[in-house]
């Protein structure tokens, strides 16, 4: 029965679209209220405030191990999904009356595909495990990051253990496992085409969300709609607060192009490929020239790799060197190149003409070695035409790829050497005011 369980469990945190999950300030809300108290009526069946409280222990538990103000954010994001449970009836209202069905082929394509992303993540994690080990083997990192970087690996180490054969998951012939896998999938395939309808129909923001697009606006509209028919009504203020929040006043920035959100509405997420959404905030270490390796990530406040078009793209530069050599690194552009979408580019700035290094000894890190902004200083390094002669970085919206090749100064005691990183996927994306709903 446990392995059914963690079966079902896997599956929906792979997959499940949550809904209704808000992280706002903390704040004291329900206070003194008995359990009985009637939060919200849901087509004719009525909430009290213990049907979304956490169990008693695990509340306890919380309490006991977490400072208030975490407590407080858990408390009330634990009551939030707890609370759009009961609303699910009137999802399925609407997937009677839009007519929305599940197909055996859905179910098919969805497993296959689930059991190639579950073995790429695998692959993925050793990869990750593989780097945090190289990373481990220098000296000069300070006690806090060397555990950090410990539990990162001990982290890796039990997901690769843990990790259970895709193909027992979904290729199970235990009629009972099998139906809670179909039963999982068939949710999860509806969920979307749920969400593709409510888009159609009502428009607005698509956010993004690790379980994939979700129509925003959309969701707000229809809950609007369904509580002016009296599909449902609120009794507690704070209950209604707390439903609201998610859908009125989340605070998002990152919102797609209607564009994009049209084309990702349209197709099931499990059916593009992982990379098309995934913006890493840093890639692995490059592969190592003399032990000598280097390693990109954007210069972001949130540290992914995301820029609004209104600030100038940046990234950052990780040395590490795993070797028994001294290498001459100074943190200049002029000994770097960059690449962008597959056209190498070569700075065209101020130059150094004293130059100082310093000597990058063996077992050693240095972690933000580096700052690149992708101004117009770089300029393509070779051309075609005189047309496009020096021709200058221009970034447009949407995604691009970059690797930065670094280049060594040469000492007595060592040549000089290049080392490229390993590719990083970035985007850049219009900023939109806070008034810009995107509607149509």
């Amino acid at each position: 029965m446990k392995a059914k369980q963690d079966i079902s469990q896997l599956i929906w945190g792979i997959s499940i679209l949550v809904l209704g999950v808000s992280i706002v300030e903390a704040t004291e809300p329900f206070q003194n209220l008995p359990s009985n108290t009637v939060l919200v009526e849901v087509l004719g069946r009525k909430v009290c405030l213990g049907d979304i409280e956490p169990n008693s222990n695990v509340k306890r538990k919380h309490q006991e191990s977490e400072p208030n103000e975490q407590f407080n954010l858990w408390l009330k994001q634990t009551r939030s999904s707890n609370l759009g449970r009961y609303f699910k009836p009137l999802w399925d209202e609407y997937t009677k009356e839009k007519g929305l069905m599940v197909t055996e082929q859905e179910i098919t394509e969805f497993k296959e595909r689930m059991i190639s992303f579950m073995t790429s993540e695998k692959e993925r994690q050793k990869k990750k495990r593989g780097n945090l080990a190289r990373e481990l083997i220098a000296e000069n990192i300070e006690n806090v990051k060397r555990a950090e970087l410990e539990k990162s690996f001990n982290l890796y180490n039990g997901l690769i253990e843990k990790s259970p054969d895709p193909n027992l998951i979904y290729h199970n012939t235990d009629s009972n496992t099998a139906k809670a896998v179909n039963d999982s999938t068939k949710s999860v395939i509806l969920n979307w085409k749920i969400y593709k309808e409510l888009y159609k129909q009502y428009k607005g923001r698509v956010i993004f969300q690790q379980a994939g697009p979700e129509p925003l606006d959309a969701f707000r509209q229809f809950f609007e709609e369904q509580q002016l028919k009296g599909k449902f009504k609120f009794y507690n203020k704070d209950a209604e607060d707390l439903f609201w929040d998610y859908y009125r006043n989340v605070s998002c920035t990152f919102y797609y192009e209607p564009n994009e959100a049209e084309q990702l509405m349209n197709t099931p997420w499990w059916l593009k490929e992982k990379e098309d959404d995934h913006y890493d905030k840093e890639v692995d270490w490059s592969n190592e020239v003399n032990g000598l390796q280097i390693r990109v990530k954007a210069s972001t406040n949130r540290g992914d790799s995301v820029f609004l078009s209104d600030k100038i793209p940046a990234i950052k530069i990780d040395l590490l060197n795993t070797g028994d050599k001294t290498f001459g690194c100074a943190a200049l552009e002029q000994f770097c190149e960059v690449e962008v979408d597959g056209k190498w580019y070569k700075w065209n700035g101020s130059k150094a003409v004293d130059i100082s290094f310093a000597g990058f000894g063996p077992k050693r890190v240095q972690y933000d070695f580096l700052e690149i902004k992708l101004t117009e200083n770089w300029v393509l390094k070779e051309f075609s035409s005189q047309e496009n002669k020096n021709q200058s970085l221009s970034l447009s919206l949407g995604t691009h790829i970059i690797r930065i090749k670094f280049k060594t100064i040469y000492t007595p005691e060592n040549p000089e050497i290049e080392v490229i990183s390993n590719s990083l996927k970035f985007k850049i994306i219009q900023r939109r005011s806070r008034n810009d709903t995107g509607e149509h």
